[in-house]
């Protein structure tokens, strides 16, 4: 733009030189970069993107908050694992092999853990059986003993009435004697 000629006078003269500075230099740009992709497709060469740079998270204060990474899932861990020990058995497969395998392993590991969990599921069931079946012995045994003593209870109040009603005929009779006896004098 700097080296527009001075003979431009009117705003039309002016659009139009405009227009085709514009022009010509977006021709020059897809020239450029048509000859700068060719070398790199023909060796190869992917283009490296852009970064972007990272956002911090801030608090009100303005600290960055610190995002605290979620544990590894089981099959995660697995892998993490057990990856070199693969590597070191198969030393000549690639990736995708690499995880084909770790994946069958995970699959056998998964059901042997299955059928380790259920069969301790089992053992506590049971345990927990044999636990109630004791707790329901004791239960009875506890109830039986409750009601021997109501018995006894009630045989020892039927024994302290049968008494006391005998206690108090005694007192009677003592009583009419002892009035008759002050009468009669």
């Amino acid at each position: 733009m700097a080296n527009m000629p001075d003979i431009l006078n009117t705003k039309k003269e002016i659009d139009e030189y405009y227009k085709k500075a514009v022009k010509d230099v977006k021709e020059k740009i897809t020239k450029e970069n048509k000859e700068g992709k060719a070398p790199r497709k023909a060796l190869g060469v992917k283009p490296v993107p852009k970064k972007r740079p990272k956002k911090n998270d801030v608090d009100a204060d303005g600290n960055e908050i610190e995002k605290v990474k979620k544990a590894p899932n089981a099959y995660q861990q697995y892998i993490k694992d057990n990856r070199p020990k693969v590597k070191e058995e198969n030393p000549g497969l690639n990736n995708e092999e690499y995880f084909t395998l770790l994946a069958n392993m995970w699959n056998k590991h998964k059901v042997d853990m299955k059928t380790k969990d259920a069969k301790e599921e089992d053992k506590k069931e049971e345990d927990k059986k044999e636990e109630d079946n004791a707790k329901e012995e004791d239960n009875a045994k506890e109830e039986d003993n409750a009601k021997e003593e109501d018995k006894k209870k009630d045989k020892e109040d039927e024994v302290s009435e049968i008494t006391v009603d005998a206690d108090d005929k005694k007192k009677e009779k003592k009583d009419k004697k002892d009035k008759k006896a002050k009468k009669d004098p």
